[in-house]
């Protein structure tokens, strides 16, 4: 039987050997797989690679979890316990312009996504920003666990395989205030302690 290094991988191979959406194929440097830890605790899931990650060669979402680790500095700290990944495997684009992923992109890349939690293990998912959540809290119960309107930022999905956390992207904080900010980053750091980061 494989170890979870050789199934990712395999995996790896396989995101970088897709076709499936041929306007991202024509335009992508290459397909991005996630990496990290292959028996993780963490799981942090974005929406898209940035293409940052797509041209330095590294792993799907580490540009983004660079950015969060300023606010959360355990995940950076504790690498060895995480896995960053991306809903997408290739940036997304029309004409080679950058632009918003498509629903069916989505659905094409969701099954690398879904094999790299079943490889991986983690004992908590943090899929980040809004799009990603939602995407993800659809897929992974079969009734929708929230209510229309809620917010989800930090709130506690508990899955059969594992706990789900969703958390703002970077430039959403941008957005608030200095005392929303504040609080916010305080209840990144007392999360990373609940996770053991």
């Amino acid at each position: 039987m494989e170890d979870a290094v050789e199934q990712l991988e395999k995996l790896a191979r396989s995101v970088g050997a897709c076709t499936r959406c041929e306007e991202l194929v024509a335009c992508r440097l290459r397909a991005v797989p996630g990496g990290g830890h292959p028996h993780c605790s963490v799981m942090v899931v974005s929406l898209s690679p940035d293409p940052a990650d797509e041209q330095a060669d590294l792993p799907a979402g580490s540009t983004l979890v660079a950015g969060l680790a300023e606010l959360m500095p355990a995940l950076t700290a504790s690498a060895e316990k995480v896995y960053v990944t991306t809903l997408m495997k290739c940036v997304p684009r029309t004409a080679c312009e950058l632009r918003a992923p498509q629903k069916s992109e989505q659905d094409d890349c969701y099954p690398f996504l879904s094999k790299e939690l079943t490889i991986t293990t983690p004992h908590y998912v943090l899929p980040v920003g809004e799009e990603t959540t939602r995407y993800l809290l659809g897929k992974l119960f079969k009734h929708q666990p929230y209510k229309k309107g809620d917010s989800l930022e930090l709130r506690l999905f508990d899955n059969p395989a594992f706990k789900i956390v969703p958390v703002a992207t970077p430039d959403e904080l941008r957005e608030r205030d200095a005392k929303a900010r504040k609080a916010y980053v305080e209840r990144l750091r007392a999360l990373a302690h609940v996770m053991g980061l």
